[in-house]
C-alpha cells in the first residue's frame, strides 16, 4: 500500500459548497418553524397557553446546529484551499517572490534613508551634555525657507510631497522637516526627543536609576514617534489589504456568482480577513517600529530611524502571524454579516463580474503551466520529445505554406 493519499480539492469545495447550501435550507425551516410555534400559542385560548411553556423552541437548538454546521463548513473549505495551493507550483513561486519582494523594500527603505542622512541633507550634533539637536542642509534651509516665505508656493509643495502633508497637523511644520520625514518617515524633532528619552530609559536601567520622569518622557516621546507613522502605516496596509480583497471577491463572483449563499459567505469572509489583516500587521508594524528605533538609539538619531525601519518590518511579520490567531473569530463575526455585508458590495457587481472574468482567465493559464511543470518532472525526456513533435508539425504547416505561397506567385507572375 502507498504512502501518497490523493486528494481532489475541487471535490472538497463541492462539498463545502453543498454544506452552505443545506445550511441555508436548515436556517429557513427553523426560522419558519420559530414564527409558527410564536402563531400557534398567540392562537390557543389563554387558558390552554401554559401547555405550550415547556415546549422547546426551534431557533435556539436550529441556530446552535447552524453554527457547527458553519464551523465545519469553513474547515472544509480551508483544508480544500491549503490543498489546492500546495498543488499550485506557480503560487508557490509567486509567494517566494513575495516573502524576497519585502526584503528588498526593506533593504531599499534604508539605503534610501542612509543616501539622505550621508548625503548631510539633514544632520544630528551632540552637545557637550550628550544632547542631540539637527540641521538641515545650509543649500535646502535656504530654498525651503523661501517656499514657506510663500503660501501658495508652500501649498503647492507640501500637495507634490503628498497628499497627507496637506493636513493641518503639518501646516506650521517647516518644508525642510517635512521633505525629511517624506524620505526618513519621522520628524526630526520626534527623532531627536525619542533617541533621547530611549538613552535615557537604557541608561537608568543599566546604572539602576530609572525614575517615573525618565519612564514617562520614554513613553511620551515614543507615543508621538509611533503617531507619526501611524496614519501612513495603517493607510498602506489598508491599500493593500483592500486590493487583495477586491481580486478575492472578485473570483467569488466568478466562481460562485450562480450561488447566492456561498457567495454571501465568501465575500464577507474577504472582508474579514482584510480587516483583520489590516489591525494586526499595521499594529504589529507601528510597535515594532517604536521597539526598533529604542533599541538601536545607541547609534543616535540616524540608529533610531533605521532601527525603527527593521522593527517595522519584523513587527510587521509579526502582526501577519497573529492575524492568523485571529483570523478565525473575525471570520465567523463576518460571516454574521453577510446580508449587509453583501449588501454594500452587490452595488458594485458589474464590475466586480467583470474582473472575475479576467481573474478566471488567469487562473486557467495559472492551471496549464501547472500542468505543464508536472508533466515534465514526471516525464521530462516525454515532455521534450512532445515539445519536438509539436516543432516539428509546426515546422511542416510553416513549410507548406511557402510552397502554396510560392506556386500562387508563380502563377500570378507568370505573365513576366
Amino acid at each position: 500500500m502507498g504512502n501518497e493519499i490523493s486528494v481532489n480539492p475541487d471535490r472538497l469545495e463541492d462539498l463545502a459548497n453543498d454544506l452552505v447550501t443545506r445550511l441555508s435550507r436548515i436556517e429557513d425551516e427553523y426560522r419558519n418553524l420559530h414564527m409558527e410555534l410564536a402563531d400557534l400559542i398567540n392562537n390557543a385560548p389563554p387558558e390552554y397557553r401554559h401547555c405550550f411553556y415547556h415546549v422547546g423552541d426551534p431557533w435556539g437548538t436550529g441556530n446552535q446546529l447552524v453554527g457547527q454546521l458553519s464551523e465545519m463548513e469553513i474547515d472544509l473549505r480551508m483544508v480544500a484551499n491549503k490543498f489546492a495551493d500546495a498543488d499550485n507550483l506557480v503560487g508557490k513561486l509567486y509567494k517566494l517572490y513575495e516573502q524576497y519582494g519585502a526584503v528588498t523594500a526593506l533593504g531599499a527603505l534604508m539605503t534610501k534613508q542612509l543616501s539622505f542622512y550621508g548625503l548631510g541633507f539633514t544632520q544630528f550634533i551632540k552637545d557637550a551634555d550628550g544632547v542631540f539637536t539637527y540641521k538641515h542642509m545650509a543649500a535646502l534651509q535656504k530654498v525651503t525657507d523661501k517656499i514657506d516665505e510663500s503660501k501658495k508656493l508652500g501649498t503647492m509643495a507640501r500637495a507634490f510631497l503628498g497628499p497627507l502633508y496637506l493636513r493641518s497637523k503639518y501646516r506650521d511644520a517647516p518644508l525642510a522637516d517635512l521633505i525629511h520625514k517624506k524620505i526618513a518617515k519621522y520628524l526630526p524633532d520626534d527623532v531627536v526627543k525619542y533617541t533621547g528619552s530611549s538613552r535615557e530609559f537604557f541608561k537608568g536601567i543599566r546604572k539602576n536609576r530609572l525614575d517615573a520622569a525618565k519612564v514617562k518622557s520614554f513613553l511620551q516621546t515614543g507615543s508621538k514617534f509611533a503617531k507619526t507613522n501611524a496614519f501612513s502605516t495603517f493607510a498602506i496596509t489598508g491599500i493593500m489589504e483592500t486590493s487583495g480583497m477586491g481580486l478575492k471577491i472578485s473570483e467569488n463572483y466568478a466562481k460562485y456568482g450562480n450561488n447566492p449563499e456561498v457567495l454571501k459567505r465568501e465575500n464577507a469572509k474577504a472582508v474579514g480577513k482584510a480587516v483583520n489583516n489590516t489591525v494586526a500587521i499595521s499594529g504589529g508594524a507601528i510597535a515594532g517600529a517604536v521597539v526598533g528605533g529604542a533599541l538601536l538609539s545607541f547609534a543616535g538619531p540616524v540608529g533610531t530611524v533605521v532601527g525603527a525601519s527593521i522593527g517595522s518590518f519584523v513587527g510587521g511579520i509579526v502582526g501577519e502571524q497573529a492575524a492568523k490567531l485571529t483570523a478565525g473569530i473575525a471570520e465567523k463575526i463576518s460571516i454574521g454579516l453577510k446580508e449587509p455585508i453583501h449588501f454594500v458590495v452587490d452595488k458594485f457587481k458589474g464590475g466586480l463580474e467583470k474582473a472575475g472574468e479576467v481573474i478566471e482567465t488567469a487562473n486557467k493559464g495559472i492551471d496549464f503551466v501547472n500542468k505543464q511543470i508536472k508533466e515534465t518532472i514526471e516525464d521530462p525526456v516525454g515532455k521534450v520529445k512532445e515539445i519536438g513533435k509539436g516543432l516539428s508539425k509546426a515546422k511542416e504547416t510553416a513549410e507548406s505554406l511557402l510552397d502554396g505561397a510560392k506556386g500562387f506567385l508563380e502563377k500570378k507572375l507568370s505573365f513576366f
